[in-house]
């Protein structure tokens, strides 16, 4: 299962935890308020709320809704195409709706017809009998009319106190993920015993910790990633006990429980690593094996991970007949043992570069320079400079390849078969960058993350058209001189072909191009 296989499974999980508001004694029996609001998990990890409706409904009588989410239209080439992607919400079935709706707002690509009735409240628990109708588009006939596909979902739920029914409208395969933006769209059903107001019961958590860029997650979901110098805020937490989780790129682990408070924010720290200051005069801190086996260390200088890949041998080039010239013959070769970076260097790490050593910063590219995302428009001195500053230099073509691929000899750094979800790329991404570590099964037999997708790496050799033809069998360091460098490993708009461990690009040195980055190698024991 991919990563995001995983972040939707942990979600759902999540999600069926079933709690509802106290009531306090004395409430009339059988009137209960039911309230319904959407949320969707969004592709940069925040929340967005959608509509939100609340009724008084006597107990034993059904109480009708409807949801929609993501206006439509049709595409010739592929079917539909997104207008908005905006979620509404109406009483009474959609039914009724339905022709002032597409007038107004267009078609819908998710229906959701629902119906509730409670049961006799008790002092303490509600019972709700919940029918979902789903309609999901599928296409368009030749009169332009939706087409949906139908799907029916009957539970029952007891909700005791302080919690919700969680369901989800829809839960995206890809296309739907990149053309929505979503990781999911959700339907919270909250009730409580109607006479009886309560206060708001929502807080917040304020999460620091040692590892820039690792994952925070609450009761198992992922809602946000650690900033470095501040403290990540989760907004919105329903008051009560909560599991705080922050997990690195290694999946090391620091957890806490923590009671949410009512309109406070509530501080925790969980330091994963145990770590001196970034800029401490350490060059290295062994941080363990990670779960390939490998030695990881932390890099205090930029606060980077890196990885221990073993002396040996292994295949370097292509064997497959569709290969380009420059990627024959596949050959042995054999390295000493070295550390390369377990993911490309960022923004966040190269603005401390740019911040120590008075270099001019960098042009920034048309979506930005997030902190955690792929550091771009690197010149190959620029990159060499950065690699000399932490006390590395960059990676060889074959330290770069054999990380990326072990020593199989396999097309892609998780093996020879392609599979779009595990890397950013044309086939399986957003179509945009992403923060490094995001797509964690694009990960190589030692360990190391993205070395398919993301962006052009730059290496340390000059260019060889026929170099692979009679390179050195041992520790090779690319030709002499040239005019081109090379780099390696595909960006986010590249197709499969390019994403191939053995794939070579090359470019001048003096190539500011957008999709220019690196990450960092080091020697060891010399």
């Amino acid at each position: 299962m991919t990563s995001h296989g995983n972040l939707l499974t942990a979600r759902l999980l999540l999600a069926f935890a079933l709690t509802v508001p106290a009531c306090t004694r004395g409430a009339p029996p059988g009137r209960v308020i039911v309230e319904l609001r959407t949320v969707e998990n969004v592709l940069d990890d925040s929340q967005r709320t959608g509509c939100t409706l609340q009724e008084e409904v006597e107990a034993g009588t059904t109480h009708d809704a409807w949801i929609s989410f993501g206006d439509v239209e049709p595409d010739a080439e592929r079917g539909w195409k997104v207008r908005r992607t905006r979620v509404h919400c109406g009483r009474g079935p959609f039914a009724k709706s339905s022709s002032q709706f597409g007038r107004m707002l267009g078609t819908p690509y998710v229906i959701l017809d629902l119906d509730l009735i409670p049961t006799v409240p008790t002092s303490a628990r509600i019972g709700l009998n919940v029918s979902l109708k789903v309609h999901t588009l599928s296409g368009f006939d030749q009169e332009g009319r939706p087409l949906y596909r139908d799907r029916v979902d009957n539970r029952s739920v007891t909700l005791g106190p302080q919690g919700e029914a969680v369901f989800p409208v829809l839960i995206p395969d890809d296309r739907e993920r990149d053309a929505f933006g979503v990781h999911e769209a959700l339907l919270r059903v909250r009730a409580t015993t109607a006479g009886h107001t309560r206060a708001a019961a929502y807080g917040a958590i304020s999460v620091r910790a040692d590892v820039p860029g690792a994952d925070v997650l609450v009761d198992g979901g992922v809602v946000g990633r650690i900033t470095e110098g501040h403290p990540t805020i989760v907004n919105n937490l329903v008051v009560g006990k909560r599991e705080v989780r922050v997990r690195d790129f290694s999946d090391r682990e620091a957890r806490a429980e923590v009671a949410v408070e009512q309109n406070r924010v509530v501080e925790v720290a969980l330091p994963v690593l145990q770590l001196p200051p970034s800029g401490a005069q350490t060059d290295f801190v062994p941080i363990g094996k990670n779960p390939q086996g490998y030695e990881e260390y932390w890099r205090p200088k930029d606060a980077a991970i890196v990885v221990t890949v073993p002396a040996g041998e292994f295949l370097m080039g292509s064997s497959d007949t569709d290969s380009e010239a420059n990627q024959r013959p596949q050959h042995t070769v054999y390295l000493s043992e070295f550390r390369i970076d377990k993911t490309e260097v960022t923004w966040r790490q190269f603005g401390k570069f740019t911040a120590d050593t008075g270099t001019p910063p960098l042009p920034a590219p048309i979506y930005g320079t997030p902190d955690d995302y792929a550091v771009s428009n690197v010149l190959w001195d620029e990159a060499m400079a950065y690699c000399k500053w932490v006390g590395g230099r960059l990676p060889t073509e074959a330290e770069w390849e054999k990380a990326a691929r072990g020593t199989d000899g396999r097309r892609y750094p998780w093996g020879n078969d392609w599979q779009p979800g595990r890397c950013n790329s044309f086939e399986g991404g957003p179509h945009r960058p992403e923060s490094v570590g995001r797509y964690r099964d694009c990960l190589s037999p030692y360990g190391v993350l993205d070395l398919a997708g993301g962006v052009w790496e730059w290496c340390a050799d000059w260019y060889g058209e026929k170099y692979y033809a009679d390179s050195p069998s041992e520790n090779p360091t690319g030709p002499a001189s040239g005019s081109l460098h090379v780099l390696r490993g595909g960006v986010w708009l590249n197709q499969r072909l390019y994403l191939r461990t053995a794939y070579r690009l090359q470019r001048p040195p003096s190539s500011r191009h957008v999709h220019n980055g690196f990450r960092c190698a080091h020697d060891v024991g010399k």
